[in-house]
């Protein structure tokens, strides 16, 4: 086979002679035929050999192509040089940012950030957008650092030039929401809260609303903003027949996270007589053992971190995939573009957002008919593949002793503790005054949280405070290891879910640690996460259904500590009976999937 080679890049002839346009349109005939090396000594022989007034733009070019090379260093030396000979270059001041960060340099990168966020404008109106763009990364690399309020202040800075930014909008309110910042949406300048609610994220939208059409709505709105996907169809008319059926599960969290940490077991209960399991892997390495197995798990598990989208729904269609499941839906660092272009033949969406996703070319959702009733899936895109039990299955585990102690954090000897361990920004104002007023009620018990962010916890203590209720009677733990986490949970007397995002795979692990937890069940599919699996343990009496309900059983138990010991014991009793959830759950999937199959 007879392989094409480029031609050999011409000579660079009297190159400081060349005026800029021809210089750059010399530049990108270069880089578009493959010579990007080529391109960029172009750009350092006319730098060096000319004396031209736009000699910084060039200066900038050579920088962005440096940067594109990974010629990092190089490119920070060529944006500095553009920027001493033309200070105001914007552009090149939020380039250079972008290359610091890219050298894990944060505090330089924010510096020429904020540097070009205070230059005042210099005329036409492209110089705002630079202005906000600036100040976007400044908001984007804060929020990466856990930085909630500069990145919060940057960003409504950005929104006061220009209200109409949809996705630095989107981000401002997951941030008040991260910081327990109530009312969340709150009126900016030029931008109402029917804007916001507009913006708002999917994975926002599930904690600020129990309204499936409200979360139908964002999940569209942010399909459609973010992606601008076109469905494609890879896979051929008809299947392709094999031995075993092949099963591909699409994910970026086959590791020590929340969806991965759900999935060994499921993995493993395949039969792999009928099935040959695939894993699309785009996870980090995080070096644990549970990694290790997880990848044991599958059959295959092909790396495509480094491929595009369309590389990897190639490859996927190669591999006649006749099932793929995607676990990310629209939560982060998802990838629906390899989806789109429909390389298997039955594509489907499970455990990673907990809603629907809107995306047309996705034909079904794993669920259960607790957590995703008949009434509610006409705000599905998805068709429901039910399975048995909870669809986040039960776990088999023994109740082990814990090697820490209440007073090792802090926790009261005596008291009734009663924990929530979700992320915070599931946290809103009605969920946490009711929890309040269990205190008031309950003069023996005491509320533990996470310590998160220094904000949200200053935030929190403010509404404690303005309830009348003592400081002291609300623990704070910083965040550590998931193994002490769980050892934890054990020194709780009750857990207390959130409304409307439940507790998901953390509800498993407060079931693992035999911990009675009470749940409100809503309208949405994520506000019935909790309750579906405390049905499947045959405890419906922690399941409420609207808020007195709710605060009414938090307030009982927490005054009947024989209550609490009855349900401990329940669950303690009930967890071998689990051991088979996992099984059932592929057992039930695999032969929804079989019948689906033959009917195409």
């Amino acid at each position: 086979m007879k392989l094409d080679t480029p031609t050999p890049a011409p000579a660079a002839v009297d190159t400081a002679q060349l005026p800029l346009d021809a210089l750059m349109q010399q530049a990108e005939a270069l880089k578009a035929s493959g010579f990007r090396e080529d391109a960029c000594q172009l750009y350092k022989t006319w730098i060096e050999r000319s004396q031209s007034p736009t000699r910084f733009i060039a200066l900038f070019n050579w920088g962005v192509m440096l940067s594109d090379s990974g010629k990092l260093t190089e490119a920070e030396s060529a944006y500095r040089q553009a920027l001493a000979t033309n200070p105001g270059f914007l552009q090149a001041k939020i380039n250079l940012g972008l290359v610091l960060e890219r050298q894990r340099k944060p505090e330089e990168a924010l510096e020429q950030w904020a540097q070009a966020a205070q230059l005042p404008p210099a005329g036409p109106a492209a110089d705002v957008s630079l202005q906000t763009m600036a100040l976007n990364h400044i908001g984007r690399l804060q929020e990466a650092r856990s930085e909630y309020q500069a990145a919060e202040e940057a960003l409504a800075q950005s929104l006061a030039m220009q209200p109409r930014q949809p996705d630095a909008l989107q981000h401002w309110v997951h941030l008040r929401q991260k910081q327990c910042k109530w009312p969340v949406c709150t009126p900016l300048p030029g931008i109402s809260v029917n804007d916001m609610l507009a913006a708002t994220s999917p994975l926002a939208m599930l904690s600020l609303h129990d309204d499936p059409a409200l979360q139908w709505m964002a999940s569209r709105a942010f399909l459609e903003r973010k992606f601008k996907l076109t469905e494609e169809r890879l896979a051929p008319p008809k299947r392709i027949a094999h031995q075993r059926i092949r099963i591909g599960y699409l994910s970026g969290d086959l590791c020590t996270h929340a969806v991965g940490l759900l999935m060994a077991d499921l993995i493993e209960a395949h039969d792999r007589n009928r099935f040959e399991i695939f894993a699309f892997d785009f996870s980090p390495e995080d070096g644990t053992a549970y990694r290790a197995r997880l990848k044991q798990a599958f059959d295959h598990v092909i790396d495509i971190r480094q491929w595009d989208d369309r590389r990897t729904a190639s490859v996927i269609q190669q591999l006649e995939i006749d099932v793929l499941i995607d676990l990310h839906g629209l939560s982060s660092g998802a990838r629906p573009g390899i989806m789109a272009l429909r390389p298997a033949h039955l594509q489907g969406t499970y455990l990673g957002f907990i809603g629907t996703t809107a995306m047309p070319w996705i034909d079904f959702v794993v669920a259960d008919r607790f957590a995703l009733p008949e009434d509610l899936t006409p705000y599905f895109s998805e068709t429901p593949l039910y399975i048995d039990g909870a669809f986040i299955p039960l776990h088999a585990s023994e109740a082990t002793s814990p090697r820490i102690t209440r007073a090792s954090v802090g926790l009261p000897e005596d008291a009734v503790v009663l924990v929530s361990f979700n992320n915070l920004y599931k946290f809103n104002p009605t969920i946490f005054q009711a929890w309040l007023r269990v205190l008031k009620r309950c003069e023996q018990a005491v509320l533990w949280l996470l310590d998160d962010n220094p904000w949200a916890t200053e935030n929190l203590k403010r509404h404690i405070q303005q309830h009348g209720i003592s400081l002291s009677r609300v623990i704070f733990s910083r965040r550590c290891t998931h193994q002490e986490y769980r050892e934890r949970l054990h020194l709780a007397d009750l857990y207390l879910d959130t409304y409307p995002y439940n507790a998901g795979s953390t509800a498993r692990d407060v079931m693992d640690a035999h911990l009675p937890m009470v749940t409100l069940s809503g309208r949405t599919s994520v506000s019935r996460m909790a309750g579906s699996m405390l049905t499947a343990a045959g405890l419906t009496e922690l399941v409420t259904d609207n808020l007195e309900q709710y605060e009414a059983t938090i307030s009982t138990l927490a005054q009947q500590p024989r209550q609490l010991q009855r349900l401990k014991q329940a669950l303690t009793d009930g967890a071998p009976q689990w051991a088979d959830a996992p099984s059932r759950l592929i057992l039930s999937l695999e032969s929804e999937l079989l019948r689906r199959l033959d009917a195409l």
